[in-house]
Parts: structure tokens; sequence; C-alpha cells
């Protein structure tokens, strides 16, 4: 979600809220609804209190989410530039093998498994990269101690990468379940709505106006900001993208320059 489009809903609910306390003010009588507000506002202290409770322990475990999948977007390029850099020890022909699928791999993350795990789906394009990249290292040939260590570590890397990977795409669809929004949404509208039963003829139209928006804007928040952490890779402002994997990329291909080789041409595999 833009920072503008957020805003919008945010003063959007909030003018509405303050619009739904004047038109119910009309009908107020002198003193709000209630005989004894006291006892009323004890009673919406705890009903609020106890809804931005569960708010926030939802947010807390969005903002975890959004923290564990940037983690894992890091992940996975870290053990992809590592990869690349590991196949050093073998032959010449293994070494191109290996550090063009690296590269081919980086590539086609950034082009389109990023796309399709905004879509919440794995790409087959980058699923059948993976499986090429990982029957040519099944095929390099072992000749000594130093490539059998290689060999070994390679693989140990291949497995963070695929760590990465799975992480990075299980998080893509989010993790708060429609019950859950379901529950936050009906919560923000008995907390908003309930302010409207202290309207009072005899207080000042705007301050009731402003008292009613001040909650709804807290409320309205909250939920977006959970929206916003709840769907971490959305294209948006904000939102995780591809920057380690370009980072890893643009390494690999300068790399491959100093090194005199002809860049890398990515055949286009069945996905």
């Amino acid at each position: 979600m833009e920072p503008w489009l957020a805003a919008l809903i945010i003063l959007g609910v909030a003018a509405l809220s303050a619009a739904g306390m004047l038109i119910v003010r009309r009908r107020a009588p002198a003193g709000t609804f209630f005989k004894d507000p006291i006892p009323a506002g004890a009673v919406y202290t705890v009903a609020g209190t106890a809804y931005m409770v569960i708010v926030a322990f939802v947010f807390f475990v969005a903002f975890e989410s959004y923290g564990g999948a940037k983690a894992d977007a890091e992940e996975e390029a870290t053990a992809t530039l590592a990869m690349f850099h590991a196949a050093g020890p073998f032959g010449p022909a293994a070494r191109a093998d290996l550090q063009g699928q690296a590269i081919c791999y980086a590539r086609e993350v950034i082009s389109d498994g990023w796309p399709r795990m905004r879509e919440g789906g794995a790409s087959s394009i980058v699923d059948a990269r993976v499986s090429a990249m990982e029957e040519s290292a099944e095929r390099v040939p072992v000749t000594d101690a130093k490539q059998t260590a290689a060999f070994e570590h390679w693989f140990a890397l291949n497995e963070d990468r695929r760590h990465g990977r799975q992480g990075r795409i299980g998080k893509a669809e989010g993790l708060v379940p429609p019950v859950i929004w379901l529950i936050l949404i009906i919560g923000a509208v008995v907390v908003i709505g309930s302010v409207a039963l202290f309207a009072d003829r005899a207080e000042a139209a705007v301050t009731q106006a402003a008292m009613i928006a001040a909650v709804a804007i807290i409320v309205v928040s909250g939920l977006v900001l959970v929206r916003f952490l709840d769907k971490p890779y959305a294209d948006r402002s904000g939102s995780i993208k591809p920057t380690a994997m370009e980072r890893t990329l643009a390494q690999m291909e300068r790399d491959q320059r100093d090194r005199g080789r002809a860049m890398i041409q990515c055949s286009e595999l069945p996905g």
C-alpha cells in the first residue's frame, strides 16, 4: 500500500467517524446516552484496551514475519554468491558451468521469481534452474582432497540457498489468516462506533468530532500497519525487493568481467 493511499484510508475513516458522531449528536440527549457515563467509560476503556492488545499481538507476529522474510532473502542471496565462489577449485569446464548456473539463477529469481512470489506462488523457471544447477554439480569430476572439500562445501551452501528461498516463498502469502482479519475489523468497528454512545449535545461539536476522529486514526493506523507487514513482498513503497540478489548478481557479473570471461547467456529451461 502506497503512503498516500494509507493516509487517504486513515483520514477517510476518521472523517466518516467524525461525520457519524455529529449525526448521532443531533439526536443524543444532554449528558450522553448513559445516565452515569463513568461505568460506561470504564467498560469502554477495558474493551478498547483489550482490542489494542490483540492488535499489538498481531502486529508483533507480522513484524517478526516481515523481518524473517527479509532475512530469508538475504540468506538466499548470500548463499548464491558463496556458491559462485565455491566452484573455483573445480576444473575449468565444471567451474564455468556452475558459475554460469549461479548467475542465471540470480537473474531468474529477480526477473521471474519475485513477480511470481508476489502472486503467492513459486516460479517454475527458477525451479527448473535449480534442478539444472544441482544436476550439473552432481556431474562434477572430483580428483583430489581440495575438490572434495569444495564439492561438499558447495552442496552445504546450496542447502542454505534452498532454506532461504523456501522461507522467502513461505512468507509471500501473508501470516494473518482471514478469520483474524475479520476479528480485527469487527473489533475496530465496535471500538470506533462505541464512541458515538458518548455523544452529548451539551458539548462542543468540534470536541466530540475530534474525539472520535482520534480514536479512528489510531485504530485504523494499526490495521494499515499490520496489513503492510503481512504482505512483505508486495510491489509497493517500503516492501522487500530483490535488492540483495541484485547485489549478488552484480558482484558475480563483475567477477566474470574482471577475469576476462564472456558474459553468461542463460538458456531457457522448461518450467
